[in-house]
């Protein structure tokens, strides 16, 4: 059985797992500008429910096309892992890279916003204004838009193992054999 590169379609769902998580993101940010601010609220809730469902379909879906055109039906657990990290590489770099323009273009007065908000939080914990201002210097490194892109790109790849470990379950199918 000669089976074809998964490259081709891993990108074609990559793409689609990329564009679909950003397109989400974005809906809900014009529809509420506060759910990127990282507080808790029913949008927001609602928000996480939909980009994780959706992002876990787009795997199982491309995985199951994989495995039923290019597989003769047939795919191992450890494959189906597999192809669907072939997915999330360049879907987390496309994230990524949108969290880049996000923060740098978009919205860059969110991050003043996260630092004024962790300096208040700091000071109403009885911290000198020494050590606010040493963390702050940290964090304002850490919370670059570069470094956030940097981290997100690990971040989101780590995700998407968690939702790949889920989704292998129902996509591996191991030949029948007879005894």
């Amino acid at each position: 059985m000669e089976t074809k590169s998964g490259w081709p379609l891993a990108l074609k769902y990559a793409l689609i797992l990329a564009f679909s998580t950003i397109a989400i993101n974005l809906v809900f940010y014009l529809i509420n500008p506060k759910s990127a601010e990282g507080t808790w609220s029913v949008i927001g809730i609602i928000q996480l429910l939909l980009a994780v469902i959706t992002s876990v379909y787009i795997l199982y879906a491309a995985t199951k096309v994989r495995r039923d055109q290019d597989l003769d039906g047939i795919i191992s657990y450890k494959k189906s892992l597999g192809f669907m990290m072939q997915m999330a590489l360049p879907a987390a770099l496309i994230i990524s890279f949108y969290t880049f323009i996000f923060f740098a273009y978009i919205n860059p007065e969110l991050l003043v916003k996260i630092w004024e908000t962790q300096a208040e939080q700091m000071a109403n914990a009885g911290k000198s204004d020494e050590e606010i201002e040493r963390t702050m210097q940290m964090a304002k490194l850490f919370n670059s838009p570069a470094a956030m892109t940097f981290f997100g790109a690990i971040g989101t790849m780590f995700q998407m193992f968690i939702y790949a470990l889920i989704a292998s379950i129902f996509t591996k199918k191991e030949p029948v054999t007879f005894e």
